[in-house]
């Protein structure tokens, strides 16, 4: 009988246990799927920058390009932190900002006192936005952020750009020159509500997910910067330079160049 009496006790237990573990099991998944997000971060936006593009590369008028410039030797140059294909074309990069921010590593001390330049140019080859700066920050990484004054991009529409370090005034010919290009294209609902319920990390999962290169490295940057002591993101942040070919590799975050209003009109170019 006392056999009889535990079996409903012992069955009882069980069942308790089956809903406790029932209970802690969606977050026993949540928990691996963060740390498998944890790893996955710096894979997925290797596989966005590694990925290749339906819309390709885009041809136009070139500021630049693989040349020797005379700028002083240093050990890594100036570099674009944007995609590019086998030959180091650079993909044509969507964005849904109508000013995005564009990312380089400047690697020019501001004790030489140099100047740079960053000009936009649309798909007439009219130059939309032009501006010249001192070179004042530290070397190393840095953003450029358009200003309220800069035109819009407008949607649909692809622009290149063109960011060169000027080491000698009188001879432009020789100055160290990137280029990229940029298209903007509209938010749609879905991805509009994704992110406002979005967190930084998740975030940079959407933005790689829908083909936003900018909005992606902007928020990646930003989640490092708000997390210096987080490991796995120092890691990430070393691996992504590494990644651009970069041997100094900037673990301080990154300088902002505040760009100003354009310092001429938009006017055409000749060919």
């Amino acid at each position: 009988m006392s056999w009889i009496k535990f079996t409903p006790r012992i069955s009882l237990l069980c069942w308790v246990a089956v809903l406790i573990m029932s209970s802690a099991l969606p977050l026993l998944i949540t928990s691996n799927v963060k740390a498998s997000e944890e790893l996955n971060l710096i894979e997925r936006l290797k596989y966005f920058f590694l990925g290749k593009r339906p819309r390709g590369v885009a041809s136009g008028r070139q500021r630049g390009g693989a040349r020797r410039d005379r700028c002083p030797n240093v050990p890594d140059p100036l570099t674009a932190l944007v995609p590019f294909d086998g030959d180091g074309v650079p993909f044509v990069e969507q964005t849904i900002s109508d000013r995005p921010t564009f990312w380089f590593y400047i690697p020019y001390l501001p004790i030489s006192r140099r100047n740079a330049e960053f000009v936009l140019i649309d798909e007439n080859e009219d130059d939309v936005y032009s501006v010249k700066f001192p070179l004042s920050q530290q070397a190393g990484i840095a953003s450029l952020q358009l200003p309220a004054t800069a035109p819009p991009l407008k949607e649909g529409k692809k622009y290149q750009w063109v960011f060169s370090v000027i080491c000698n005034p009188l001879n432009r010919s020789g100055d160290a020159t990137v280029n990229g290009w940029v298209e903007r294209v509209p938010e749609s609902a879905t991805l509009n509500t994704q992110l406002k319920l979005a967190t930084l990390r998740e975030q940079v999962y959407i933005y790689t997910q829908a083909g936003l290169w900018y909005e992606a490295l902007a928020t990646f940057a930003t989640l490092w910067k708000n997390n210096p002591q987080d490991e796995n993101l120092k890691k990430d942040w070393i691996n992504l330079q590494q990644n651009f070919g970069l041997t100094r590799i900037d673990l301080e975050g990154w300088t902002n160049y505040s760009l100003t209003k354009s310092r001429n009109k938009s006017s055409k170019k000749p060919s």
